[in-house]
């Protein structure tokens, strides 16, 4: 019997020739934003017995290897290290500097071929697992999601959301820290300044930090690439509500996903600092997940009470709330 979601398929090399690749389960994709629960949450499920939990590997930014790693040398932040460390973990054993350097080439031998059959590689590595994929780049472009979809038409995509506020003070905490090391990365003033509210337009920057902007615009971007999914294939959960309850919570996703659900596994998802990702790779590969949840790959306590909606925003000067539209949107996810 296949695995769930599995798909096997007539592929092409670059020389030509075809072969049929061996049935693998399509990933499961987590949709957040940056800053928002994702790597924490991709590393309790993939502490399912049944699931594998990547780091953040920016694949489905690009339709081949060579532009993704094209891409890499121009992003503002540590794109590769991810990839890297799956590469040297599943392949080489081990995440070392030397393992890191093999990695690579292992990467630069297969810069022709498509970015989803480097992720289905990767599969293939962990076979029966499924694997869990975590990059919240792909939130900021319409395009990226379309991508992983179109790449695993029956891949499973976890719509991770946080509330507004909770959401602005946490980006505006980050500039905040990053500000007295003297350097702000470039996604971070993003977040921190989004202007532009239309999907796979550029980002620009403002001049006023109102993070409640990024929020609406990527969970806006999330939605509208969700509606042309599958109902079946899509689950829309709040972080707050796994920080609340997380064994609850997690017992709910992988009922959902099909994959075990007794004490054991949510014994195992309860602890994401187990996962081999958990912590800071060689100088090489350094992060490849939110260096927050490096620094403490634990679950954090749930707030001691729920956020509102209503009032002025801690980071706006002029004492003004929540945009009408960031309002909304809120709503139907629940918050209040």
């Amino acid at each position: 019997m296949k695995p769930p979601y599995a798909s096997t398929e007539a592929m092409q090399t670059p020389d030509g020739s075809s072969y049929v690749s061996a049935p693998v389960a399509d990933p499961v994709v987590i949709l957040a934003l940056p800053r928002s629960f994702g790597s924490l949450v991709g590393a309790m499920l993939g502490q399912n017995p049944q699931m594998y939990g990547l780091p953040e590997t920016h694949l489905f930014l690009a339709d081949a290897l060579r532009e993704w790693w094209d891409l890499c040398g121009q992003s503002s932040f540590n794109m590769a290290h991810g990839l890297l460390r799956v590469i040297a973990q599943l392949y080489f054993g081990d995440q070392t500097e030397d393992d890191v350097q093999l990695a690579g080439a292992w990467l630069r031998r297969r810069l022709p071929f498509t970015t989803g059959y480097i992720l289905e590689l990767v599969s293939e590595r962990v076979h029966p697992r499924i694997i869990v994929e975590n990059s919240p780049s792909v939130v900021f472009h319409l395009g990226s999601m379309q991508r992983a979809q179109r790449m695993f038409p029956q891949a499973r995509f976890i719509h991770l959301v946080q509330h507004p506020r909770s959401y602005g003070e946490s980006v505006v905490a980050a500039v905040k820290e990053a500000a007295s090391h003297g350097s702000i990365p470039q996604w971070l003033l993003q977040l921190a300044c989004y202007s532009v509210a239309t999907a796979d337009s550029k980002l620009q920057l403002g001049s006023e930090i109102d993070p409640q902007r990024a929020w609406h615009a990527l969970n806006s971007n999330i939605c509208q690439f969700l509606e042309a999914v599958p109902r079946n294939q899509v689950l829309r959960f709040r972080g707050e509500d796994i920080l609340a309850s997380p064994r609850a919570s997690l017992r709910t996703i992988a009922n959902w996903l099909g994959v075990r659900s007794d004490e054991g596994a949510m014994e195992e998802m309860e602890h994401p600092e187990r996962s081999q990702y958990a912590c800071f790779g060689p100088s090489s590969a350094r992060f490849g997940n939110d260096p927050v949840f490096l620094q403490g790959p634990v679950v954090p306590p749930a707030p001691a009470e729920p956020q509102s909606l209503e009032g002025s925003l801690t980071w706006r000067e002029d004492g003004e709330g929540f945009l009408r539209e960031v309002m909304q949107l809120a709503r139907e996810f629940g918050y209040e």
